[in-house]
């Protein structure tokens, strides 16, 4: 780091400091996480991730299902039939999905992403972010 420079409290200058105002805003944002990890959405997914961790092949298979999902619903690519290629997935995931404990954690695991989109809808929302 060079020498002699003055902190200031602009954000985007690289020798600032984050000042009190971050201070509030840390401690507004573990308020949302202390929040958060009390709902009832959040205790769920914890108590089926313990249920799957148990099982390091199911958590693979999991985990494969989802990166699938991922790229097939981030695909860019024109030769790609998107809905052939979802009921593919979803044909050959099916097995996987009907299994309860699998059913049970991907349900809460969507349960509480859509909590966490919900806290960012809102907060882009709120401070007009284009």
């Amino acid at each position: 780091m060079e020498k002699n420079k003055e902190k200031t409290n602009d954000y985007a200058n690289y020798y600032g400091s984050v000042g009190m105002c971050m201070n509030r805003l840390d401690e507004s944002i573990s308020n949302l996480v202390a929040a958060l990890k009390d709902s009832p959405e959040y205790r769920n997914y914890q108590e089926m991730w313990e249920r799957m961790k148990q099982d390091p092949q199911k958590v693979q298979q999991v985990n494969d299902f989802r990166k699938r999902t991922y790229l097939l619903q981030n695909s860019r690519d024109p030769q790609v039939d998107l809905f052939t290629e979802i009921d593919r997935l979803q044909q050959e995931s099916a097995p996987l999905r009907a299994q309860p404990d699998v059913s049970e954690y991907l349900a809460a695991e969507l349960a509480l992403c859509r909590m966490v989109q919900h806290i960012n809808y809102r907060l882009m929302q709120e401070i007009d972010f284009d």
